[in-house]
């Protein structure tokens, strides 16, 4: 049976900006989650968050960003915004919420003009039932979404705009995309809404550049440490092999039957590795940019469901 989801507090308009206690919050991520308690940053931002502050947030692929954004989405009544790269990565999260009761949808071109309308009537009520709505960069940059955002931040309900993947607002990031860089008008468009900016890759210059394009004003800002005590690290010279290709399939074949990514710098990389491995009798696919979203959001659907097991993918690839 599906827990429902457990209300902190409604909050009106006028006491938006109170603080919301730990204890209170530990209790939702208990209730809602299932963890004992909140890792790393992850607190701090939150509550930075709740009390209206713009937040920078540097965590590891794996730290738990995406609970920064969905624990203030049950705190309080109306809506987080979460800004995402990639449409099934999306959908992936919104079945999760969904799982567990939690109000969730995304909007994307791969849905039905049907399913569209549906989450757009629900926008528009007084008290929409969604919690987290998550986009893409393109369509926050359309007039027509934005006066959709307009009018629910005019009735007091937009809680959160949280910026996933944030680098890819930097021309001196690795993974630049150029519809990010139309985020800059958030902060002009909606001028009170705390904006939260998510990254699990970000060099000095980087973090910088994201902080000043989004024009958030006195973040805080917060970087986690990237070591993690709970993986087991090995470096393996591939000049001394007479085979890297070989040498990872019995990486793989003697790991058993786990879940596994193997990252790569290239597309092209991706293929003809996920190739190799398949004709080795491992059973994987390739994941990247140059697919189309039908054939991606099929990947990644059969990784999760262990009908694959193993995911060849760009370093753009990052999975909680």
């Amino acid at each position: 049976m599906k827990k429902s989801p457990l209300p902190l507090q409604n909050l009106g308009a006028k006491d938006k900006r109170r603080k919301c206690g730990r204890d209170a919050l530990v209790k939702l991520l208990r209730w809602n989650f299932g963890h004992p308690d909140f890792r790393g940053n992850q607190l701090e931002a939150i509550e930075a968050i709740l009390s209206g502050r713009d937040c920078f947030c540097l965590m590891p692929t794996g730290g738990g960003k995406s609970m920064c954004y969905q624990i203030p989405a049950l705190a309080k009544t109306g809506i987080v915004l979460v800004i995402s790269p990639l449409i099934a990565l999306m959908e992936n999260q919104v079945m999760a919420l969904k799982e567990k009761g939690i109000a969730a949808e995304f909007l994307s071109s791969t849905q039905t003009s049907q399913l569209r309308n549906k989450i757009h009537e629900d926008l528009d009520r007084g008290q929409p039932s969604i919690r987290l709505l998550y986009v893409t960069p393109e369509l926050i940059a359309t007039s027509g979404f934005m006066s959709k955002l307009k009018k629910i931040h005019g009735r007091g309900l937009l809680n959160l705009i949280a910026v996933d993947e944030a680098h890819c607002i930097s021309s001196w990031g690795h993974d630049f995309r150029p519809s990010y860089r139309k985020l800059s008008s958030l902060r002009n468009q909606l001028q009170d809404v705390p904006i939260l900016a998510l990254t699990a890759t970000a060099v000095p210059k980087v973090q910088k550049d994201v902080i000043d394009s989004l024009n958030l004003q006195n973040p805080l800002v917060l970087k986690s440490s990237f070591n993690r005590p709970n993986i087991y690290y090995e470096v393996r010279y591939k000049d001394l092999m007479d085979d890297a290709y070989a040498d990872l399939c019995d990486v793989l074949k003697s790991a058993g039957d786990v879940c596994a990514i193997v990252y790569c710098l290239e597309r092209t990389t991706c293929d003809d590795l996920s190739t190799h491995l398949s004709k080795n009798g491992i059973s994987c696919a390739a994941y990247h940019a140059g697919l189309n979203n039908k054939l991606r959001s099929s990947v990644l659907d059969d990784w999760i469901c262990s009908k694959i097991q193993v995911v060849v993918a760009t370093v753009a690839f990052g999975y909680d």
